[in-house]
């Protein structure tokens, strides 16, 4: 055990065995640009809390670190993989230079980069795994429907390949085709997925973790702008949806816990400011009280 600087100790570098899931206890993670490091540090605080999920969910970023935690990485294993610069990376590729034109045409192309790269390097993480071998906990992935235009929870198929259509930003990644499906991202419709358990009977307590940044931490301009318009488009529907879903959850009688973690805006390019998310989201999961 190693020291932590906010006086807790830290996780085992190797916290096997995995600890029994804290029965009715489901966590959905929400999706927020890079915020899978904020997400880890959230779960391993979780843990360190004596809390470990029977049920985890995730949008775009929180299906991607969810997905890790559940195939059973914990403790430094998660914070290493999330804090990986590889990791990032590989969710670029050279072909973004050709689809370029086609993306800001809107003739071809629905997204700069393929995403095919990120499936690779998130098949050797997750052991190249389906989503439906993870049980404890079990993970459900957030995506969106490019055909039928519906959100859809899905607890089944190749799990890299969904964590990467879960990611799917439009114009950003590429439309995710997945066996016969068509896969965008996930957060469009459903930035934090839970509604799915309000009907559980084995679920009890859910804990909604969000990630916000702090104002001014990220690149601004003194005038609005296309990005201005649709981001205020974006947050508007899915807080809507949000205060919808939390009012059903709490009709139905679910214990409804929502941790908001504020960190500065990640780095697209460098690692600035991925540790101190981490560790913004490891204190937030300390500090829950289920």
């Amino acid at each position: 055990m190693r020291a932590d600087p906010y006086g807790a100790p830290r996780l085992p570098d190797d916290p096997s065995p995995i600890a029994p899931v804290t029965p009715g206890l489901a966590v959905a993670l929400g999706s927020s640009f890079l915020g899978y490091y904020a997400h880890a540090g959230f779960l391993n605080g979780l843990a360190a809390a004596g809390l470990h999920p029977e049920k985890v969910s995730g949008s775009s970023a929180g299906a991607l670190t969810g997905s890790l935690y559940a195939s059973g990485l914990r403790g430094e294993e998660l914070k290493e993989a999330v804090l990986d610069a590889s990791l990032r990376w590989s969710f670029f590729d050279w072909g973004s230079v050709f689809r370029l034109p086609g993306v800001l045409s809107v003739f071809w192309s629905s997204g700069l980069f393929s995403g095919k790269r990120a499936v690779k390097r998130l098949q050797r993480l997750v052991d190249d795994k389906d989503l439906s071998a993870l049980q404890s906990p079990s993970m459900e992935i957030a995506v969106t429907d490019a055909i039928s235009h519906r959100p859809e929870i899905l607890r089944e198929g190749p799990l890299a390949e969904l964590i990467v259509a879960s990611c799917a930003v439009p114009g950003m990644l590429t439309i995710q085709r997945v066996g016969e499906k068509r896969y965008i991202d996930g957060g469009v419709a459903c930035e934090i997925p839970f509604e799915q358990w309000l009907d559980d009977p084995a679920v009890d307590t859910i804990i909604v973790h969000r990630i916000r940044h702090e104002a001014g931490s990220g690149p601004t301009v003194n005038w609005e702008t296309v990005a201005t318009s649709i981001g205020s488009a974006h947050h508007t529907v899915c807080n809507e949806l949000h205060r919808h879903r939390a009012e059903l959850a709490r009709l139905k009688g679910k214990k409804l816990i929502e941790v908001d973690t504020i960190t500065p805006m990640p780095s697209l390019i460098t690692q600035s400011n991925a540790a101190r998310c981490y560790e913004l989201g490891l204190t937030a999961g300390r500090t829950v009280v289920a």
